[in-house]
């Protein structure tokens, strides 16, 4: 599918794979056991914001939001790999590669301070009220 050719059919093929891979990254999470259950848990949500990974940061380095939010954290580097790795263990998402996202859902509140275990500069935390 050439992108220029057809720039609508290409943004929803593109809309489709990363619902596709965000569905992916939730059953993953899902089933990581006892300590993705402990707090937050990857699951479905209808408030939904996104943290962009970028230039090795976090491009939204506190997020405030609301119980049942889901935050995908998305990777927008174009060769570097990232994770979003909960410093209590509570989430992980695992190795993001670069153009891919992984979605958390946050159930509880409190406090989620959080890094990127490749790259342990990057920091961020969300506070769910």
């Amino acid at each position: 599918m050439e992108a220029t050719a057809h720039p609508m059919r290409w943004l929803a093929a593109l809309a489709l794979a990363t619902a596709a891979i965000a569905l992916l990254g939730l059953a993953t999470v899902g089933l990581l056991g006892s300590a993705a259950e402990a707090e937050p848990k990857a699951q479905a949500s209808k408030a939904k914001i996104t943290i962009k990974i970028r230039e090795f940061a976090f491009r939204r380095p506190t997020a405030l939001v609301t119980r049942g939010t889901t935050i995908v954290f998305a990777n927008k580097e174009r060769s570097v790999s990232h994770t979003a790795t909960a410093n209590g263990g509570s989430f992980d998402t695992g190795t993001i590669q670069p153009g891919k996202a992984v979605a958390v859902s946050f159930r509880k509140k409190g406090t989620f301070r959080f890094h990127c275990e490749i790259h342990p500069e990057m920091r961020g935390k969300v506070v769910v009220q």
